[in-house]
């Protein structure tokens, strides 16, 4: 049962790259059936320690002990940027994303942990420092700072990162009847060791090749043409170095286009597929197909999405 003292914070799950943006694209989602695709953080009051309690489907693939949990970190770090000792409190989390998924998990406890911090002790920072911390802390799990993932965990939709702004990202318009399939097979891909097979460096050609597709998507989108969105959702950076470490996606890929499916494609470091579909009923066959041909084990998970138009918020008790 809930008590109404219990406060308790949500964030989306989220993808990164978005094939076309690699470092500058992320999405949130929101699953169709209106469930929540994401993690929950409850705040049972203040306590003498600092303590947090987890559950949810993905508990098993977490550390069995809690002190190095994302979520306490997260409480220390913004501690430390406050500048000040905080009362400790009393906290659950809902682990409801796969970890090392290509799904945002990380990005998700850090995001909805801040948020709820930020929110419990009076918004002491805006929403651009927030994201600074976040970032900031999702580095420490990937390796380098990206916003891909704690920017549209954090606000939600689709957002452009903005490299050199103080803005930091921007959101972008969305096509009202894609929907997205999200098809996690169960297996785990470690988002540094994705990075690792990364090139170090791109050709002249190949940098203007990228910032020309990645140009044509948003200036599609802003168009509304949806026919030039989905030909330029080509990952020429990650796609090619990662292709050993998913083998499965090209020949997905090839069956789900006689389907109708716009695209398909690896959701940030993987194994997490995502699929781009014109309406819900190629979404639904996409879904089947996935869960049917990718799906590997009991952790799998496949689910219709749309974006999500809101991201980390409190919730209802």
């Amino acid at each position: 049962m809930q008590n109404n003292s219990i406060k308790r914070y949500y964030a989306p799950a989220s993808t990164g790259n978005m094939s076309v943006g690699f470092d500058l694209l992320g999405a949130a989602f929101a699953p169709v059936d209106g469930s929540l695709l994401g993690d929950v953080l409850e705040i049972h009051g203040e306590a003498t320690e600092l303590s947090l309690t987890i559950s949810g489907r993905y508990l098993h693939q977490l550390p069995a002990g809690t002190s190095d949990n994302l979520v306490i970190q997260a409480f220390y770090a913004f501690e430390q940027a406050l500048g000040k000792a905080l009362p400790r409190l009393k906290l659950h989390l809902q682990k409801n994303l796969p970890v090392g998924s290509g799904l945002g998990s990380s990005a998700c406890s850090i995001v909805v942990a801040f948020y709820a911090f930020n929110d419990y002790f009076g918004q002491p920072f805006s929403q651009a420092a927030l994201l600074e911390l976040m970032a900031i802390a999702e580095g420490g799990v990937s390796g380098s700072v990206h916003y891909d993932n704690v920017a549209p965990s954090y606000f939600g939709g689709l957002q452009l990162m903005l490299p050199g702004s103080t803005k930091i990202c921007r959101s972008l318009p969305w096509f009202a009847d894609w929907q997205v399939v999200l098809c996690y097979p169960g297996t785990v891909l470690s988002t540094k060791a994705a990075r690792a097979v990364l090139p170090k460096q791109l050709s002249l050609g190949h940098s203007i090749q990228f910032a020309g597709t990645l140009s044509r998507f948003v200036s599609a989108l802003y168009s509304q043409d949806q026919e030039d969105a989905a030909a330029a959702l080509q990952d020429l950076v990650a796609e090619p170095a990662r292709l050993p470490l998913i083998p499965e996606l090209l020949p997905l890929r090839a069956a789900l286009a006689e389907h109708g499916v716009l695209h398909l494609g690896i959701s940030g470091a993987g194994p997490t597929l995502f699929a781009v579909c014109n309406s819900g009923a190629v979404a639904e066959q996409a879904a089947s197909y996935l869960q049917q041909h990718y799906a590997k084990n009991q952790d799998a998970l496949t689910v219709v999405c749309r974006l999500a138009t809101t991201g980390a918020r409190a919730l209802e008790n």
